[in-house]
């Protein structure tokens, strides 16, 4: 080996692991390096191999686009792929010397230990992110102008795709579904802002020197070039204008949110091309929203269902939760809605007030008990709180009756003032439930800054009962820190007798499910007996 070959490769050694040159057509001419322990083979078995059997499925139609679209004397752009050993990620690069025929790669190992899996969150069809983790870079990496230049989304639908469909192959399916992936993903801002945002529907954050229309007309020529015979590939796009209006990060962030969710639930985006468009249909839609809501609240139709919770090892009952319930709306959704827009106070205050007028209700037993919901906004509120004071007030002597569940939609900023705010409510004789335990990051440091009496603990730990031994010790965990700080433990989805044993078996006190009862429009439990054995001679039926 020449002294001058020695110092080029010492130089690439300096930064990659291997080397590989890729003749025309893709095939492995030279490969040098850590080949064995990167790719699993040594270097004579790559050589007249194609370089996909060295790259994981998923990424290789963007290997083979970035090779055939590499101009001479042009550097590829390094990204991050995935290797067909063991899903191991490492960051390409290269370079094609002048005219030559042939591309010089590099292949260089990423730190498994500082990189999530490189093939997590992505579509196995095209390659490309899925919707939900675009939306998150989305919300995290607002403002890209200082890392693009001119940013701008675009969104691409192929409106007959369900024909394409029907008439192409597995095969060539997959091959159109690569071939879209791999383009869009070359012309993304980065890998992570190109998204597949539903079947058909596609979206990416580039540069304003993107040709879209261009992009449209490369996807309809390998329509073409997969079904020669068919009718042209039916291709709508529509490009948005990232620049701000002058708003805020984060309600910048929210606007370009919205438009992405509106375009992958089928809505129509042809309003909107830039942010301003985005902003104004967005304005509108929640003005309606919240005047729809406040018409809500303020004309007292919002409504209660009851729900029973009872001890797992008697099933006698010891309390109802108050669920909301909004005309012509699913109360999910609106309820995060009225978090966004400062109306949760409103609701949870009008849920309080109903409970209460239940508890006071002429058919109401005495051992009647409700627990309401309060969101971690309302506890934030001085004004909610101050209200929320004031109606207890009026009402002490049911206050030992109405229990209340702190959610963790939104996030406790000052869990010392929240802290001193339930402990108020406890000396007034309310008891304090922590409500989704274990499903956010803050359970645990809510359960330790926070006087409870409860937790009840996430549904779908209940729902992937004996499906997995991590979650079963992780739910065992949280019973057993539960019962040695003295706090009781609600398990809520639970909907058959099997679950019920095994939450018995776990040492959790009491449930909440459709195998106890369903939301009902008044509050009502009939027992049905102890889980898996006979009545027990003199079991309680009250909330004991």
């Amino acid at each position: 080996m020449s002294a001058e070959l020695s110092r080029f490769l010492g130089f690439a050694f300096a930064n990659a692991d291997v080397l590989i040159e890729v003749r025309a057509g893709g095939t492995i001419s030279f490969a040098t390096g850590a080949v064995q322990h990167l790719l699993g083979v040594r270097e004579a078995a790559l050589i007249g191999q194609p370089i996909e059997m060295a790259i994981a499925p998923g990424d290789r139609g963007l290997v083979q686009r970035l090779l055939r679209t590499l101009g001479p004397n042009c550097r590829l752009t390094p990204r991050t792929v995935t290797l067909s050993v063991q899903n191991r990620a490492a960051v390409l690069s290269g370079y094609r010397l002048g005219s030559s025929q042939s591309v010089q790669l590099t292949l260089t190992k990423v730190n498994s230990l500082a990189t999530s899996s490189p093939t997590a969150d992505r579509d196995q069809q095209t390659g490309l992110v899925q919707s939900d983790a675009f939306q998150n870079q989305l919300a995290e990496r607002f403002g890209l102008d200082g890392e693009v230049g001119a940013p701008k989304l675009s969104l691409v639908k192929i409106a007959d795709f369900g024909e394409v469909r029907s008439r192409l192959s597995q095969e060539a399916m997959a091959r159109l579904l690569a071939e879209i992936g791999a383009l869009l993903r070359v012309h993304a801002a980065d890998d992570s802002l190109a998204a597949r945002l539903g079947e058909d529907r596609f979206g990416l954050v580039h540069s304003d020197a993107v040709d879209v229309g261009a992009i449209r007309s490369e996807i309809q020529a390998t329509g073409r070039a997969i079904d020669p015979g068919a009718p042209p590939l039916t291709v709508q796009n529509s490009t948005i204008d990232l620049a701000s209006p002058g708003l805020s990060r984060e309600d910048a962030g929210r606007v370009l949110l919205f438009t992405v969710r509106r375009f992958a639930e089928e809505e129509h985006t042809s309003e909107i091309s830039t942010m301003t468009d985005a902003l104004q249909v967005l304005v509108d839609q929640t003005v309606n929203r919240v005047a729809k809501l406040r018409s809500t609240i303020t004309g007292q139709r919002l409504s209660l269902q009851y729900q029973p919770i009872v001890s797992i090892a008697d099933r006698s009952l010891h309390h109802f939760e108050a669920l909301a319930r909004f005309p012509d709306a699913a109360a999910g959704p609106t309820i995060a809605f009225a978090e966004s827009v400062g109306l949760v106070q409103d609701v949870d205050l009008m849920v309080a007030q109903k409970a209460i007028d239940e508890l006071l209700a002429p058919s109401a037993k005495e051992e009647l008990k409700i627990a309401v919901n309060m969101s971690a906004a309302s506890l934030g509120s001085d004004i909610f709180v101050a209200a929320y004071r004031k109606l207890i007030n009026r009402f002490a002597f049911v206050a030992p009756r109405l229990l209340i569940e702190v959610t963790e939609s939104s996030t406790i900023t000052d869990l010392e003032r929240a802290a001193r705010i339930l402990n108020d409510f406890r000396n007034g004789g309310q008891v304090i439930c922590l409500d989704d335990f274990g499903a956010g990051a803050a359970s645990f440091p809510y359960l330790q800054a926070l006087p409870v009496d409860f937790v009840k603990i996430d549904g779908s730990y209940i729902k992937r009962l004996g499906q997995s031994r991590r979650d079963d010790a992780i739910l065992r965990g949280m019973v057993g820190l539960s019962r040695d700080i003295g706090v009781k433990t609600i398990a809520e989805m639970v909907e058959t007798v099997e679950q019920a044993n095994q939450i018995m078996a776990f040492g959790i006190d009491f449930g909440q499910g459709y195998l106890f009862g369903r939301p009902e429009n008044t509050p009502s439990y009939t027992p049905a007996g102890p889980i898996g054995v006979g009545k027990r001679k003199g079991a309680r039926e009250t909330w004991g």
